[in-house]
């Protein structure tokens, strides 16, 4: 894991200077969009991959050539579980959110301990199809898996790092995304905010992840002075901004 000192973790503008970064470059989960579960995942249509990889690519090399420091999320979620509390933590969470019953869950859960943190972080963005499993399991759910083949379903909106934390002054909110198929992105974040050292110190707002909040970064602008400007309405509700 990384050991390096933590920059100054503040974000008063919207149109400031950009230092720092989190990015999510395109994968597995991105591999997974078929014309039958991409309505189901939120996109308008099977993205080519690799087309993908080489624009996001570009862009942080832009990125970077300007002088921003590039963090890659997937990287980070595999730095903090390599901490076995944080590991056990977020896997317990990942898996209450999918409910793969009393047999079938406890199963997967052992084999994720089981497996490197770089292997984990890519299972848990990417996705886990039954054929995948390294197991037989005679658990009902397992008979009987779900439509769409996932025992965990891919997280390809894991792209647009923006709604699921905004950074706001000298804090982060992680947010309760409105839609199921990407609840548990903020399992991740909350992970990595609150564990890897290149977050130290900072300020975290979260509601419940698990509740009926909605709040979505895209909805927040920072407009200086201590003000923010925040759009309520499908995706942002009244209650978790109050919060």
């Amino acid at each position: 894991m990384r050991t390096e000192v933590a920059a100054r973790l503040y974000v008063g503008s919207e149109v400031g200077t950009l230092r720092r970064v989190v990015l999510h470059r395109p994968d597995l989960e991105l591999k997974r969009l078929t014309p039958r579960n991409k309505d189901a995942l939120l996109f308008d249509d099977v993205l080519w991959v690799k087309r993908a990889r080489q624009e996001h690519d570009a862009f942080a090399d832009a990125l970077a050539d300007r002088g921003v420091e590039v963090l890659y999320l997937q990287e980070l979620l595999a730095e903090v579980l390599e901490q076995p509390a944080v590991r056990d933590e977020v896997i317990a969470r990942t898996l209450a959110d999918v409910d793969l019953g009393p047999d079938l869950g406890p199963e997967v859960a052992a084999w994720l301990k089981s497996v490197s943190a770089v292997e984990l972080a890519e299972r848990l963005i990417g996705g886990i199809t039954y054929e995948e499993l390294p197991f037989t399991s005679h658990a009902l759910s397992a008979q009987v898996p779900a439509v769409d083949g996932f025992v965990l379903a891919p997280l390809p909106n894991h792209l647009f790092t923006r709604d699921t934390s905004a950074w706001i002054y000298d804090g982060v909110s992680i947010n309760a995304m409105a839609k199921p198929a990407r609840r548990r992105e903020s399992i991740h974040y909350d992970a990595i905010y609150r564990h890897h050292p290149a977050f130290a110190g900072a300020t975290i707002w979260s509601d419940d992840l698990g509740g009926q909040a909605q709040l979505e970064g895209g909805d927040v602008l920072v407009i200086g002075n201590g003000c923010l400007l925040i759009g309520m309405g499908e995706r942002t509700r009244p209650a978790p901004v109050e919060r």
